[in-house]
């Protein structure tokens, strides 16, 4: 009877293994695993209000771990529960935060550099120079192409090496 019972199961597991796929297991066009939502994770988006509430688990019930208070913040969405989102920040802290807090648009951190970095005019190593950004600083990504992107920080406009940038994959184009 075990025998039957275990070959019953592994039986079961083959078939399920030769299905094409899972709901949980489709991917889109650059191989990321879609969640719940049908959105790529994991995936980046931004804080959409000044004040947004991390907790240990996905629901009002769980404590709260801790609050961020700036809008347009990057993060990085890993995993999906119902209406509730885990998040990883640019400091690798991770919880979960409530859909309604986060919004699609795309921004990202300027990655910790020992100097100010050049914000350029081209996206290209020897443009001009637009303005310097400090690590930390919080830009709105407008488009990447290559290894450049075009950011919006504190009213300057210009392009940044994608190396610099937290907030943005190595393969995603933004146009």
């Amino acid at each position: 009877m075990i025998f039957r019972v275990g070959l019953g199961l592994l039986l079961f597991v083959s078939i399920v293994s030769l299905l094409p796929f899972s709901i949980a297991a489709q991917t889109n066009k650059d191989d990321r695993v879609l969640g719940e939502s049908g959105l790529p994770l994991p995936r980046f988006v931004a804080i959409s209000e000044n004040m947004a509430n991390v907790r240990r688990g996905p629901g009002e019930d769980y404590p709260l771990l801790y609050q961020y208070r700036r809008q347009g913040l990057p993060l990085e969405v890993v995993a999906e529960y119902g209406q509730w989102r885990q998040v990883r920040d640019h400091e690798g802290s991770e919880g979960w935060m409530h859909a309604r807090l986060l919004r699609g648009g795309r921004h990202a951190i300027i990655r910790q550099a020992a100097n100010a970095l050049p914000l350029r005019n081209a996206p290209a190593a020897g443009a001009g120079v637009v303005a310097l950004l400090q690590s930390g600083a919080v830009a709105r990504l407008k488009e990447c192409a290559d290894n450049w992107c075009e950011i919006e920080a504190q009213n300057y406009r210009g392009w940044l090496q994608r190396d610099h940038l937290w907030g943005v994959y190595r393969f995603e184009r933004l146009d």
